[in-house]
């Protein structure tokens, strides 16, 4: 059994979900105020769900 696409989906997957975040966090921490803080984070959120999405339709169809 080959596990490879698994193992990419997987990577691919969790590197939406941290690295958009990650960075929405770092650049709302450099602004001094809370809503831009909490605008950068609902940003990287949106990306996060768009690229999970992304992922998933494109792995759907290499089934």
């Amino acid at each position: 059994m080959n596990w490879t696409p698994v193992i990419v989906f997987y990577v691919k997957t969790t590197a939406w979900v941290v690295l958009p975040l990650v960075i929405g966090l770092i650049a709302g921490k450099f602004t001094e105020s809370q809503t831009l803080f909490f605008v950068f984070l609902m940003i990287g959120f949106g990306i996060t769900c768009f690229g999970i999405y992304k992922e998933i339709k494109q792995y759907k169809k290499n089934l």
